[in-house]
């Protein structure tokens, strides 16, 4: 899947919410499109090829002034030149929705894209705590002139497909929004943030003072006395010189990670500044601005939150500070985010609209290495999506057992993509595979899958599993060849071939990359075993090689060179033996040309390399001078098998 999201040029709430859910579909294997003219440092914490970002500039929000107040004369110029716009604003958006092959466009919350996503006929759902309508609605109150615009913006919000409100906002903020679903909260997350004690030298133990006021200037507040009342540091991104204890940051800064290490935040309203605030537990001080609806709103949403404090007039001299600073209660009052329930909640509405009286089906596929994992349309036989993630389940397999933190790594590996996938409307499978087979105590991981998930999970034999991976492969098999399909997992290795009769065979070797791996370290030789194993093949000629799965995919992603999104949405992807034996020439160079950068581990470039190894057996001993790349596996070949 693709899916396009739109952030307004207003600050930098919009666009840290949409870094927020780009982060989220990501982790489920979508690839995101981020179309903003917002700095691309909100953005600094996905990977580069996993998302594009599209500098694009497609509404304004509200122009301020001096100490962050509205500017009614310049926002209204700046809408009416927007207006002025549209029709060029919208073709370049339909071209670009066309081009790319959009499936679901996400609007926080510009309008113009709503029409595009019309004539491009893309669905488009809008998400936010307040609309356009609202914000223009309230400060263009006694402006005649302006009720056109608004109408419109309303009009063109009322058109989305679908809408989400956000914690902190209520249904009079969203005017435009037609029966808003609720969001819940929505802030950016991080898996580790950085040591900003250790970065900028702040020892244990001393309070940590952040001053931020988000991308639409600052606040008017006394910041020498603020310093001075305040007993250990302060950070922020306003300079002032004569202050001991102030540390300027960038603005480009790790804003998330110094909110992590504050003890205090003073800020502005603002959506992205509270959730975070409000998921990381902190406490804070709000100074609100004047004349802009969305603060009444946003007040009233942490109007329960205990360690925070409006401050309609902040203090001016060190003893008032002080006070204020001395009142604010101290405790744990982080609340939980609802970013992987919300893109759930998306993907299960765009799923129902788009495919509303089919059967799909979610299946994974849990080996020794990897779970993969596809939606599938059964009434369709289509391919929806598809996703991966690293299990290493296997790893450490010894005596028969997985080891308990095998087992809990596994289950939270796949969390990424179960905790999404629970909210589509699918019949849910799990087949396992590999180790699962041999391990006395494979069940533990496959029963929490299916008590928390509701999947239905068994282990298939290795004769089962090389009939789902031939029917993999089936789309890419040539008439008049001997078509030889290869799906090389953790722990084994399976092959499939017809025979006379036209009747699937194969074989299951006792050999995959975890098991070859560690057969190599023990000082025996790798490519004696699998040229051992290989010499009981049948003799065939005239054959063609398909390699199914994971595996596959990640070979030729590295023999290639090419990122992960071009080699799934290439369908007849060949790696020649040239490949190969270029790679493996590359490995005797210390820069590996350009190999190396490609993973993300030593583990992972050794089982490339035995992979490669495999493959250049396998080419030697049917006489092929390459394979074909079938990137789907056996969790595609179950749902076309299942009934």
């Amino acid at each position: 899947m693709k899916i396009a999201l739109y952030a307004s040029s207003h600050g930098f709430g919009h666009a840290s919410r949409i870094a927020a859910l780009a982060d989220s579909f990501i982790r489920f294997g979508i690839y995101v499109y981020i179309c903003t003219d917002r700095p691309r440092f909100l953005f600094q914490e996905l990977k580069a090829e996993d998302y594009q970002y599209r500098e694009i500039s497609i509404d304004r929000g509200v122009v301020h002034g001096e100490n962050l107040v509205t500017d009614l004369p310049a926002t209204k110029s700046a809408l009416l030149r927007l207006f002025s716009q549209r029709e060029e604003i919208v073709s370049r958006e339909v071209e670009f929705l066309r081009r790319e092959q959009i499936d679901l466009v996400i609007a926080d919350i510009p309008f113009f894209i709503v029409e595009a996503c019309g004539y491009a006929e893309v669905p488009v759902f809008g998400v936010s705590n307040f609309d356009w309508a609202f914000i223009y609605g309230g400060i263009f109150a006694n402006d005649e002139d302006m009720l056109p615009i608004v109408n419109t913006i309303w009009s063109l919000h009322r058109r989305m497909d679908k809408s989400y409100l956000l914690d902190l906002g209520n249904e009079d903020s969203v005017p435009g929004f037609k029966n808003p679903v609720a969001g819940g909260l929505l802030a950016r997350e991080k898996d580790a943030f950085k040591d900003i004690r250790s970065e900028y030298d702040i020892a244990l133990g001393v309070p940590i003072l952040l001053m931020m006021f988000g991308g639409e200037g600052a606040i008017d507040l006394p910041l020498s006395e603020i310093c001075k009342a305040w007993t250990g540091v302060i950070m922020s991104p306003y300079q002032a010189s004569g202050i001991d204890n102030l540390i300027r940051v960038s603005p480009d800064e790790d804003f998330l990670s110094l909110m992590q290490a504050a003890d205090l935040v003073i800020c502005k309203p603002g959506y992205s500044t509270f959730s975070e605030i409000l998921s990381l537990g902190k406490s804070m001080i709000c100074v609100p601005r004047k004349n802009y609806p969305e603060e009444e709103v946003l007040l009233a949403g942490i109007k329960d939150y205990p360690p925070a404090m409006v401050v309609e007039d902040f203090p001016q001299d060190v003893d008032s500070i002080k006070a204020l600073f001395a009142q604010l209660p101290h405790g744990d009052f982080a609340q939980k985010t609802s970013n992987s329930e919300l893109e759930g909640k998306m993907l299960a509405d765009y799923l129902r609209l788009k495919y509303p009286e089919d059967r799909l089906l979610s299946v994974c596929d849990l080996g020794s290495n990897n779970m993969n994992y596809i939606l599938y349309n059964k009434s369709r036989g289509e391919l929806i999506h598809r996703s991966w993630c690293s299990t290493y389940l296997g790893l450490d397999f010894a005596d028969g057992v997985l080891p308990e933190q095998s087992l809990l790594r596994a289950f939270e590996a796949t969390q990424d993509i179960l905790d999404r996938d629970r909210w589509l409307p699918s019949e849910k499978y799990l087949i396992a595979t590999g180790v699962n087979r041999v391990a006395a105590n494979a069940s533990e991981l496959l029963d929490r899958i299916s008590k928390e998930y509701q999947y239905k999970t068994k282990i298939i034999s290795a004769k089962t599993e090389l009939h789902y991976a031939w029917q993999a492969a089936v789309p890419l098999m040539q008439e008049g060849m001997n078509n030889l399909v290869i799906d090389i997992g953790g722990a084994s290795t399976e092959l499939a071939w017809l025979d006379a009769a036209a009747r699937i065979r194969g074989v299951s070797l006792d050999f995959g990359l975890q098991s070859l791996l560690r057969y190599a370290e023990t000082g025996k030789s790798a490519a004696l075993k699998v040229q051992d194993a290989l010499k009981d093949l049948p003799k065939l000629q005239n054959v063609k090689i398909i390699a199914v799965g994971l595996t596959a995919t990640v070979l030729a992603r590295v023999l290639k060179k090419i990122d992960y999104r071009k080699v799934l949405h290439s369908s007849e992807l060949v790696i020649s033996l040239k490949d190969i034996q270029d790679y493996k020439s590359a490995l005797e160079d210390d820069e590996n040309n350009g190999y190396k950068q490609l993973v993300n581990s030593r583990f992972e470039l050794n089982t490339i390399s035995l992979a490669a190894l495999v493959m250049e057996q396998l080419l030697d001993r049917y006489g092929c001078c390459d394979f074909m790349v079938c990137n789907d596996g056996i969790s595609l070949g179950y749902a076309k098998w299942i009934k």
